[in-house]
């Protein structure tokens, strides 16, 4: 079972990963730019968390 420090970053990291993708939707891609690699990385984490 996971601990709950795991469980925490884990649903931040998938809340950033969902308000992320959203701005990049409603917000200009000039201004949602400093978003993308962070965006990337933590898609990245959360898919070989869950694999």
């Amino acid at each position: 079972m996971a601990s709950p420090r795991e469980k925490v970053s884990v649903l931040v990291a998938l809340e950033f990963v969902v308000i992320g993708s959203i701005l990049l939707f409603l917000i200009p891609l000039r201004d949602a730019l400093p978003f993308v690699p962070l965006l990337l990385i933590l898609s990245f984490a959360l898919y070989k968390h869950y694999s």
